[in-house]
């Protein structure tokens, strides 16, 4: 019922998404020339079963059981600012006889009830929109009027929210620099070929200017204008290394001109120097965002456009269609599949995420910036490889029979796939890279004709997209779980890709599951690029314009209805230019931007790596000098302050919390000095480190102008970090210096219970836990195996560990709670070994065992320290463990008298409770044992039992005898 309305709602717009059906009953419907028809809530009909379908409908939405997030909301939208219902036929009014078969959507009102209703279900996915889209929600008077709590939560995350997406134009485009590691003499095989290839060079660049001084011409065509100087060019690249030189420069000026998010508006080689830089107004920026008003396409072609080629990307398509050249594509398609697979397998940098402040690494931010300049690449060299592998194939319509379509997938199958993109999806995916993998492959598979995915390879391909657009639900959050919006940016690529014609109407909802390597060991994964917070709202709408047509929508509700109460309308405010000729050192920032990307297009591209390399480097270093030095002194302040202030605190019952907030609002004015600190700190390093990698022989005046762009870009970045960060650094490393000194002096008397500390008499020269652990250690570890037959432990020593051992939890100077579990925990796996008499002892023979006598006074000092030193809980329980219990199977002769003892002890000494001994004695028996070995612990099972009912016990434990003797005697 939903899709016909939305069809219906699409078939007032440009572009619908899907076939318009027969007509209905009243439809929802808006045009520009509509006055828009009041929506009142109390005249909603049908409120309960709205509300239904709305939850339902939502359901749908957070589970991906729609094709396309994004189109669901614009349908949304489009409800919610429908103007006025179309007149329909009266029979199809009347409602049926029953009430759950009335038509809904009959008014306006039920319209708008139902988008909000939908609206408030999906509130998170709306507020990771640009601001303009929050901002035309927040201020829609149907969304105040039918649900003020959700315009409450609008408004607030509009005005909590930095992600506001801009429009950043791109600095003129240029040719690609002479290359002589692959453009000289050397690689062409004769003096013509190297002289063709610099004529025909010459003639591409002469095209491309024509192209860019032409094509917005009306009624300018790019076959007539230009295909036969292309053709004559191509024909004289006859050599197949020729092709390969012009098809490198191809592919780079390509990724020059095209690379950027905004090439569809960007200017073009030979165009004037920007303008706006030129004029020196005092509020630029107001200029430049009008700039971007003006020059932004007004529309993307609706929620769901088709693959297209906008602004410097159609000078290469259509270079492409007019070349006609085999031998061109098919270098062009090498080349590109290349270039793919070195980017899709490029070692991007793992950023480790910070901690709860939310503190990041100034490397983060270009982190993130070469991550956004390989995805938006890759995007571009694989919609061009898509274009150019599938040309041959592509057409307005599919085979027109079945026989004709059998016959082409038969000779299809045969045909390998120009880049075996399978496998690279399946790579990445195991490699938790979809976030960088999926864009390009969505924008290859964009491309391809009918019957594409209806072969076997292809639609393999397409079954791995749909279980993973399934596996990403937004509202499943965990650790290692995939990053928000990296979820989003696959859910509105692949959205996309399913409302291609091409791809088949039924793929979505006819496809059967099967396992998936969805489930796999995240853990294992963490590190992967989608648990990373890779892709930024600049990012998604950058890949995805159309989800801007989402703004469009309101605003051009908002256009038709700026006469109403709560419109919004964008006023431009004019800017006079006259007189400011004078003004123009208020735009040094910009021009010094200008002058530097002039400077490094005339020399090396080594010299313009070197200078980025010097500034991302000195601005890490300078924010970690800043924390060993400034930030270090401030916590050294702290520190002696919470030395005098937390007794007090604990004195007076007052919370901790408040005497961090205190200390961090003094400290907070001396972190100003960061900024200060940081620019001397870049001024002073960066030129050294310029100057140490650069050749010796660079010029003095080039030297001097890559050191002052170093000492600028390292001062930007390692400012914009300080100044946003610097006081939740502040407050990190107090809050930590407070945690190690409230850890140092015990938990908090609510938490400390019976905890008991040194006595006065206490000189605290007992052995230090860490010394008593690794002896401890050293004693487990001969159990495992001695290193030479003579090792051993002499009983002595043992004896004098369990003393050492005693020392240390009298004496608490010390010994932290950590230590104090870790010696509980070693002592009881001592007990054990001590049990199974696996401990090699040296004595007057080598490797002989323990005396009874010795092994049962050992743990009766254990069973001492366990009840009356210890004061953290002791694992008891490893004792009955399967590991432990299974040391006995290699003993020979198999004794099990200590091991009783042991329980009994434990028992009368309420260390461990009769119930607790026998649960741990029967989940024994679930183990895998040999035969011999699992009647013996049965034995021993039942005469725990029986002497649990004695009332004293007897003066010689059981002994298990071997059942080669012929029976199993128990003594006691």
């Amino acid at each position: 019922m939903l899709r016909k309305e939305r069809s219906k709602q699409l078939q007032q717009s440009p572009t619908p998404a899907y076939p318009v059906p027969e007509s209905g009953s009243a439809l929802p419907s808006w045009t520009g020339s509509l006055t828009a028809e009041p929506a009142d809530p109390s005249r909603v009909s049908s409120r309960q079963r709205l509300e239904l379908v709305a939850l339902v409908y939502s359901s749908c939405i957070a589970e991906n059981l729609v094709p396309n997030l994004f189109l669901e909301l614009f349908f949304i939208l489009q409800l919610l600012t429908v103007r006025r219902m179309v007149a329909a036929k009266h029979n199809d009014l009347e409602p049926g006889s029953d009430s759950l078969e009335s038509p809904l959507f009959q008014s306006v009102h039920d319209c708008v009830f139902f988008a909000v209703q939908v609206l408030e279900h999906q509130f998170r996915i709306l507020s990771y929109l640009d601001k303009g889209t929050l901002k035309l929600l927040a201020e829609n008077e149907r969304l105040l009027c039918f649900s003020p709590a959700l315009q409450g939560r609008l408004r607030a995350a509009y005005e909590g929210s930095a992600a506001k997406v801009s429009l950043s134009l791109p600095p003129p485009a240029q040719a690609v620099s002479f290359q002589p590691e692959t453009d000289n003499r050397a690689n062409f095989s004769s003096d013509r070929a190297f002289h063709t290839f610099k004529k025909q060079r010459d003639v591409f660049y002469e095209v491309l200017r024509e192209w860019e001084d032409r094509h917005e011409e009306p009624g300018w065509d790019f076959e007539k204008g230009l295909g036969s100087r292309i053709r004559a060019m191509m024909g004289q690249l006859s050599a197949a290394c020729s092709h390969s030189h012009f098809v490198r420069l191809f592919q780079k000026q390509l990724l020059q001109m095209c690379q950027s998010p905004c090439s569809a508006g960007a200017t073009v080689l030979g165009e004037a120097p920007d303008v706006l830089s030129m004029l020196g107004a005092d509020k630029l920026g107001r200029l430049r965002r009008l700039q971007e008003r003006l020059v932004a396409p007004q529309s993307s072609g609706g929620p769901c456009p088709p693959p297209t080629f906008p602004g410097c990307q159609g000078f290469f398509r259509d270079f492409i269609v007019s070349a006609s050249s085999f031998q061109f594509n098919q270098h062009l398609m090498d080349s590109l599949s290349l270039k793919i697979r070195e980017l899709n397998g490029l070692a991007l940098p793992q950023h480790e995420p910070g901690d709860e402040d939310g503190e990041s690494d100034v490397d983060w931010q270009g982190e993130r910036r070469q991550f956004a300049v390989v995805l938006l690449s890759l995007r571009l060299l694989a919609k061009f490889l898509g274009f150019v592998a599938f040309l041959p194939y592509r057409g307005p319509e599919p085979p027109p029979t079945r026989e004709l379509q059998d016959s082409i997938l038969a000779l299809r199958s045969q045909v390998p796939p120009v880049l075996d993109v399978r496998t690279l999806l399946w790579q990445g995916l195991q490699a938790r890279r979809a976030v960088l993998t999926v864009p390009w492959l969505v924008e290859f598979l964009s491309f391809a004709d009918h019957i594409v995915p209806l072969l076997d390879y292809y639609r393999s391909i397409f079954t791995l997209l749909l279980h993973l657009h399934r596996s990403l639900v937004l509202s499943k959050e965990s650790e290692g779980e995939m990053c928000f919006l990296n979820k989003l940016l696959l859910l509105a690529v692949l959205g996309w890709l399913f409302q291609i014609p091409t791809v088949p109407e039924d793929l979505f909802f006819l496809e059967e599951g099967h396992p998936s390597i969805f489930d796999m060991d995240t853990v294992a994964l963490e590190h992967g690029l989608d648990s990373m917070p890779v892709v930024d709202q600049q990012l998604l709408y950058t890949c995805c314009p159309y989800i801007g047509e989402l703004r469009k929508l309101l605003a051009s509700w908002v256009s038709g209805s700026s006469g109403r109460s709560g419109g919004f309308v964008r006023k431009i405010t004019p800017t006079t230019t006259t007189g400011q000729g004078a003004q123009l050192p208020q735009t040094t920032q910009g021009l010094q931007a200008q002058l530097a990307e002039a400077f490094f297009h005339n020399q090396p591209p080594s010299l313009r790596r070197t200078v980025e390399f010097v500034a991302e480097r000195i601005g890490s270093n300078c924010v970690k000098h800043i924390k060993a030095t400034l930030v270090a002194d401030l916590v050294r302040q702290a520190e002696s302050l919470l030395r005098e202030q937390l007794v007090m605190q604990r004195q007076k019952g007052e919370d901790p919390a408040q005497l961090l907030e205190i200390l961090c609002s003094q400290l907070y004015p001396q972190g100003a000095q960061a900024l200060t600190q940081g620019r001397e700190f870049c001024r002073k390093k960066s030129p050294g480190a310029v100057r140490a990698l650069l050749p010796e022989e660079t010029p003095a005046a080039v030297l001097s102008s890559a050191e002052n762009i170093a000492v600028g870009l390292a001062t930007e970045k390692a400012c914009a970090w300080l100044s946003a960060n610097i006081t939740a650094l502040i407050r990190r490393e107090v809050k930590a210096a407070m945690s190690r000194m409230l850890r140092s002096q015990g938990p908090e008397p609510a938490a400390q219970g019976e905890r008991r500390g040194c006595s006065r008499a206490c000189e605290h020269h007992a052995p230090l836990p860490s010394h008593l652990i690794s002896e401890i250690k050293d004693v487990l570890s001969l159990a495992v195996g001695p290193r030479d037959p003579e090792e051993g432990v002499p009983p002595e020593h043992l004896e004098r560990l369990l003393g050492q051992l005693g020392q240390t939890l009298r004496c608490r100077q010390f010994l932290c709670p950590p230590a104090e579990q870790h010696l509980a925990k070693c002592s009881v796996e001592l007990a054990s070994l001590l049990v199974a008499d696996q401990i090699p002892v040296l004595g007057p023979a080598a490797q002989q065992r323990l005396e009874k006598g010795q092994a049962r006074r050992l743990l009766y000092m254990l069973l001492s320290l366990w009840k009356e030193d210890f004061q953290v809980p002791v694992p008891l329980q490893l004792l009955l463990s399967p590991r432990n219990v299974g040391l006995l199977a290699d003993t020979r002769p198999r004794e099990w008298d200590l091991l009783l003892f042991l329980l009994r002890e434990l028992v009368e000494r309420r260390l461990m409770g009769q119930m607790e001994i026998e649960g741990c004695l029967g989940s024994l028996h679930e183990a895998q044992w040999p035969g011999e070995f699992s009647e013996e612990l049965a034995t021993l099972f039942n005469l725990f039992l029986a002497e649990s009912h004695m009332p004293q016990p007897q003066l010689r434990p059981c002994e298990l005898v071997q059942p080669n003797r012929g029976t199993v005697l128990a003594q006691s």
